[in-house]
């Protein structure tokens, strides 16, 4: 039988999975949705933007989550050197590749869409002009105004200046007093019943009240201040979690609650974001800031209940998840241009994109993790005798 630290690495693993599987429905329903992206169809409905809110609200802000958690628990397995090397290697690297390889044919496919209403970057490409024509166009700085992107690999960058900014707090957190500090503090947070767990999501929800007027999410990089104290006070609260085991605990017991205050709150941020409901946005964000704290522990709670022993596909999946997230959104953006000339059926259509660009997408990340170049590109661990699928190694 599994020990607790298994169970909790593997449940980690697999939370994270099906978040990044879950990209692929997210990612796809942004070809249907009223606001801009890379790629639409002709049509535009109403269930792809509730389907957006929803994802909004806790997807990215679970990823950033889990990823302080493996942080920490990286960091008593390794000392801040080679901890530094991993995460170049892991993320820089991947970056620079994806901005190379990956990215590209979304801009291409987006420039080819000549007159098609909806895209982020209307710019339409000369006539005849192949894909090697456009290539050297990727290094005119910068999307939307000319072709060099990150498109959705910002994840990767903020998460690779997340990990050396803040390795200084991780390794003070880590210090012994420092550490029994925190621990103590989680024990009393988790005895303090369900509500209280709320509690340390209030400084998230101080930022996005303080800081998003004045910044709305760019995804630069540079200046997109909301954005680095959001996702940065969540990688410190994973890295809170993983020293404080009762908080996971805590989460555990009281995930089904937790569920139901996100499922509601959800449901009323949702709604206020489509209806114009709630007109002042602090309140707006209070109740998107409840239902993204309360997705993210429920969800928690719910894997350590629920996926903390190997999972059939789930479990082997942990090696191709990240190569999967580098690959998924090109592979929609080009299956959406080539079916633009499908019209109608816009739920068919939907789930024909979803089934066609996760099997290929899986396809894909199967085969960069193939090669030694691939693995090392596109920052895969090669797999080793005696290593369990679905722990975590990161």
């Amino acid at each position: 039988m599994a020990g607790p630290a298994l169970g909790r690495s593997r449940a980690i693993d697999h939370l994270r999975n099906l978040v990044i599987l879950g990209l692929i429905l997210f990612h796809t329903a942004r070809l249907f949705d009223s606001d801009p992206w890379h790629m639409k169809d002709a049509g535009r409905y109403a269930a792809a933007d509730v389907l957006i809110g929803v994802f909004n609200i806790g997807q990215m802000p679970l990823l950033f989550f889990l990823a302080g958690i493996t942080a920490m628990h990286s960091l008593s397995a390794r000392g801040p050197g080679r901890y530094v090397r991993e995460r170049l290697e892991r993320l820089a690297l991947p970056l620079v590749a994806g901005i190379l390889l990956v990215v590209p044919p979304q801009v291409y496919v987006e420039r080819l869409a000549t007159g098609l209403d909806g895209r982020s970057s209307p710019i339409d490409l000369a006539p005849g002009t192949g894909f090697p024509g456009f290539y050297p166009s990727i290094f005119e700085c910068c999307y939307p105004a000319a072709n060099f992107s990150w498109h959705h690999l910002w994840f990767l960058a903020y998460l690779l200046v997340y990990a050396l900014a803040l390795l200084p707090v991780f390794l003070i957190a880590r210090r012994p007093g420092v550490r029994a500090l925190l621990d103590r503090a989680g024990m009393r947070v988790a005895a303090a019943g369900p509500l209280a767990l709320l509690a340390p999501g209030l400084p998230v929800l101080l930022a996005e009240i303080l800081l998003r007027p004045g910044f709305p999410s760019t995804h630069a990089l540079a200046g997109d201040w909301a954005n680095h104290l959001h996702f940065g006070l969540l990688i410190l609260l994973g890295g809170w979690f993983a020293l404080s085991p009762a908080l996971g605990a805590a989460a555990e017991r009281h995930c089904r609650l937790l569920l139901i205050i996100a499922a509601v709150a959800t449901v009323l941020a949702v709604a206020a974001w489509m209806t114009g409901a709630l007109p002042v946005p602090a309140l707006r964000r209070l109740l998107r800031g409840v239902a993204e704290w309360a997705t993210i522990l429920g969800l928690l709670g719910w894997a350590g209940r629920h996926l903390a022993r190997p999972v059939p596909g789930l479990s082997g999946f942990s090696r191709l998840a990240f190569p999967f997230y580098i690959v998924h959104q090109t592979v929609i953006v080009v299956l959406g241009y080539l079916l633009l000339g499908w019209s109608g059926q816009p739920l068919v259509k939907y789930l024909a994109i979803v089934a066609v660009s996760g099997l290929v997408s899986w396809g894909l990340a199967r085969a960069l993790a193939a090669t030694a170049l691939t693995r090392l590109l596109f920052g895969i661990k090669s797999e080793r005798p005696g290593i369990i699928p679905g722990r975590s190694r990161t």
